[in-house]
């Protein structure tokens, strides 16, 4: 993550900061705990300002055990304007690329899988899975909801709160600031 003396003024969050332990571990150790940890946080911080996609909201609603309680003048959610905003090409041509080394990864992955007689199939499964997913997932932007927090960062010119390595990195990539989740936690509290 880039780090930074001043913190910013407006925070585009990611759903990795409540559902990722690391992340959380601040706020709360439930999903729902970090939630409310982190709204009653920041709702003394009339400088900053917080926005959530409303992809990342629904996505919390999976992850809570509990009804999200009302973000309403902590937390404005906010969808990026999506037909506005460009990205430079050599991005693209760099995340086709990307996963196309990727695909090719997974499928090795694969093949191994399939040649491999003496493990137990459930065993293979569940190897099959963990291998296949980080070749082709950890790293990368690799959803809608990343996406959407990419670009509403960018349109607003926020700092993303994300412990998302393949949104950190794509942020990196397109001149976006990430915060580091410890520095504002130690910045907000201390105030």
């Amino acid at each position: 993550m880039l780090f930074r003396k001043k913190l910013a003024d407006s925070y585009v969050l990611d759903t990795s900061l409540f559902v990722n332990p690391d992340s959380r571990r601040h706020f709360g150790n439930t999903v729902d705990e970090a939630i409310s940890g982190f709204l009653s946080l920041v709702v003394k911080q009339r400088k900053l300002r917080f926005y959530m996609t409303p992809s990342v909201q629904k996505e919390l609603k999976y992850f809570a055990q509990k009804e999200l309680p009302s973000f309403k003048n902590i937390i404005v959610t906010k969808s990026p304007s999506l037909y506005e905003l460009k990205v430079p090409a050599i991005l693209m041509y760099k995340f086709i690329d990307e996963v196309r080394s990727r695909v090719n990864a997974g499928l090795r992955v694969s093949e191994k899988f399939v040649k491999d007689e003496k493990t137990p199939m459930d065993e293979k499964l569940h190897k099959l899975r963990v291998q296949y997913k980080e070749v082709l997932r950890e790293g990368i932007l690799d959803s809608e909801e990343d996406f959407e927090v990419l670009m509403l960062a960018k349109e607003l010119n926020a700092a993303i709160m994300t412990s998302d390595q393949g949104l950190v990195k794509a942020a990196e990539e397109l001149g976006v600031r990430c915060a580091d989740i410890d520095s504002f936690y130690s910045h907000v509290k201390g105030e």
